[in-house]
């Protein structure tokens, strides 16, 4: 179930009018799940309802691991409310500074006014270089690659988790390069990344995405996308090693996280 589609469903009927909804359908951030056809085509009816636009920010829509593509929200718009943005930070390189926008010419044409009083211009040598890698299939094979190598971490990481951390709960996702897991209550993943820091290991604590953040707060993301495939499983042992550490800081028994 897509945390961001049951948060969204009843608040958008209920809240005062609004201009812009901005969603990230394909990979939800934080959660990594990705929002289902029957749910896209819920807002979309909202949106024409009720007359808001909405911004649908696509990335790591290319880093599918399993299933079927779902469709884009703009691929299912009829009425000209969907504004798609996405860039090549996650499936090439964010060196390479390219984004790209599909909307009404009205809306671009002032989008780059202000891109231009802004930044200027982008790069016109990356975007021919770009457009020559794209023209010969080359972002094709190398998106495949990717997935490939995703999948195996995805796998390593889930073993890893079961084995050294029975007791965490999280849901491999269906594309992307995150896993979002959810700590015993006992843990704030805070602390937890404080700990995890001193034994060689980063995770990012879930408290940033709360607009009112519990405590303890049990959730953190795990990122894949740097990590070589031969240091995952040492990696999650030393995050079990940080976890020890703190419940015997904090007196929890270890039946209480292994």
């Amino acid at each position: 179930m897509n945390a961001m589609a049951e948060a969204l469903t009843p608040a958008v009927d209920e809240m005062p009018p609004l201009d812009y909804v901005f969603v990230t359908p394909s990979q939800q951030s934080p959660t990594t799940v990705t929002l289902s056809l029957e749910r896209r085509r819920s807002l979309l009816e909202r949106a024409e309802r009720h007359d808001f636009v909405i911004i649908e920010d696509d990335y790591e829509s290319e880093n599918l691991h399993e299933g079927t593509p779902v469709p884009a929200l703009k691929s299912l718009d009829r009425s000209g409310r969907v504004i798609y943005i996405g860039s090549l930070s996650k499936s090439l390189s964010p060196a390479v500074r390219l984004g790209y926008i599909v909307a009404p010419r009205g809306l671009v044409a002032e989008l780059r006014l202000l891109r231009h009083a802004m930044v200027r211009h982008p790069s016109a040598f990356l975007q021919h270089a770009y457009a020559l890698f794209l023209a010969l299939g080359h972002h094709e094979s190398h998106a495949r690659r990717v997935n490939l190598a995703l999948q195996e971490r995805m796998t390593l990481v889930a073993r890893g988790l079961r084995a050294h951390l029975p007791a965490f709960s999280f849901s491999l996702p269906q594309g992307g390069a995150s896993i979002w897991v959810r700590a015993p209550d006992w843990v704030d993943a805070a602390e937890l990344a404080i700990t995890a820091r001193r034994h060689g290991v980063l995770i990012e604590a879930g408290d940033v995405f709360f607009a009112r953040p519990p405590y303890p707060c049990p959730f953190f993301r795990l990122r894949l996308s740097s990590i070589a495939t031969a240091q995952i499983d040492a990696g999650l042992r030393a995050l079990g090693a940080a976890v020890e550490e703190l419940a015997g800081a904090r007196g929890v028994e270890r039946k209480g996280w292994s």
